[in-house]
């Protein structure tokens, strides 16, 4: 199931995309649309070549047909570590714990602008990764939301740099 992200807050018509193309049982993991101003998004986090393949949507636009757990590892290697230095590895592999520690090690922060939007947005993550592993949220749903949460945070993160 594809899951939807929005990198940027900027609402222009996409005008590039970067596909990346899987070698594994998928023939795409992602497609980033982005517009000229905003190409260095792209650049910058994913390094890939650009198409004029699929150009129409808006800026910032992912869509993303990875598995959860690949995700979540992007999302923890591109984010996590470098703004609050946890990710799932520090956790025993525990994605729920690594997002509430990233959530506090934010909220208590002061070192970055936009801690607190992005605290919360970890902080329900967490909340939701817990209650997919208690079962209270099924095999969809959970992951689903879960990626939402983190899209949020992705979402303030990347505004805050000027997207």
């Amino acid at each position: 199931m594809p899951v939807l992200r929005q990198i940027a807050a900027c609402t222009a018509p996409s005008t590039m995309v970067v596909v990346r193309r899987s070698r594994r049982e998928r023939d795409v993991d992602y497609r980033v649309e982005v517009c000229a101003r905003h190409r260095w998004l792209a650049e910058r986090d994913w390094g890939k070549s650009f198409t004029g393949e699929g150009v129409g949507g808006t800026c910032g636009t992912v869509i993303d047909y990875r598995g959860y757990d690949q995700v979540v590892r992007s999302h923890s290697d591109l984010r996590l570590r470098s703004l609050a230095m946890h990710g799932p590895e520090n956790h025993g592999g525990d994605v729920a714990l690594a997002l509430a520690a990233a959530a506090e090690f934010l909220a208590e922060s002061r070192a970055y602008r936009e801690a607190g939007g992005v605290a919360a947005a970890l902080g329900h993550a967490a909340r939701v990764a817990e209650a997919f592993v208690a079962g209270v949220l099924g095999a969809e749903e959970g992951p689903a939301q879960v990626l939402a949460a983190l899209s949020a945070a992705e979402t303030v993160v990347v505004a805050d740099r000027g997207a």
